[in-house]
């Protein structure tokens, strides 16, 4: 009888061994894809979108790709809610719903942080230097710019400015021509430079803010329509 039920529990032990490793892998693969998706999308709107004369900056700023945010994190809320179905009930809807508030800023944040990337390689095959110096030569512009350099950095600067300059005189240049712009914009609709850039930098932060809620939104309604399906 002891012998029954200690074979009972090992075979339910190794049941849910199998059922985790598979929840690990569709979770896994749910994710990479995704990734790899953003990281595609980000890189084609680079070369064919962003590159557009009149319309590529004005894309850039409005961030154009995130639109691809609802069908990413549709799939992603959909995945790990379907996925939760390998884990016992309730536990799978916890475990799911904690990785989700982990992966899901994570998921978002690609784009940035592919940009930043293709930012540096623009600024490397433009100067001549290797990825190193053109990593310290566009930090340095965004310390002189925003106070902080890298991936956050970058974020920062990007939410202020749609324009990326990928030169070493268009970075030292960029006062000059701000303060040209400026002007023109005073003298066209008399709205001083520091209401400008106030009223920009909160145009480009609430598109962010509607893009991430947007995300969240999403990934957390297909998220219950998983559980729903797999009655989790």
């Amino acid at each position: 009888m002891i012998l029954v039920i200690l074979l009972q529990r090992i075979s339910i032990f190794f049941l849910f061994l199998i059922k985790l490793s598979i929840y690990i892998f569709c979770t896994s693969f749910i994710f990479s894809t995704i990734i790899s998706a953003k990281i595609i999308s980000v890189k084609l709107a680079d070369r064919f979108l962003y590159s557009l004369i009149l319309f590529g900056d004005f894309l850039r700023g409005i961030e154009i790709v995130e639109l691809f945010n609802i069908v990413a994190f549709a799939v992603v809320g959909m995945g790990f809610g379907l996925a939760s179905i390998f884990l016992p009930k309730y536990l799978g809807r916890y475990v799911s719903a904690i990785i989700l508030i982990i992966l899901v800023p994570i998921i978002f944040l690609t784009t940035q942080m592919v940009r930043y990337d293709i930012w540096v390689e623009q600024v490397a095959n433009n100067e001549n230097l290797s990825l190193d110096g053109a990593e310290l030569l566009a930090n340095s512009f965004l310390n002189q710019r925003v106070g902080n350099d890298g991936i956050y950095g970058f974020y920062l600067y990007t939410a202020q400015f749609p324009i990326l300059p990928d030169k070493k005189v268009q970075m030292n240049n960029l006062d000059r021509l701000e303060k040209s712009v400026n002007s023109k914009f005073v003298s066209l609709i008399g709205v001083p430079p520091g209401v400008i850039y106030w009223a920009m930098s909160l145009c480009f932060w609430a598109i962010r803010i509607f893009y991430f809620v947007v995300a969240v939104v999403t990934t957390v309604a297909h998220f219950r329509e998983g559980l729903r399906i797999v009655k989790c």
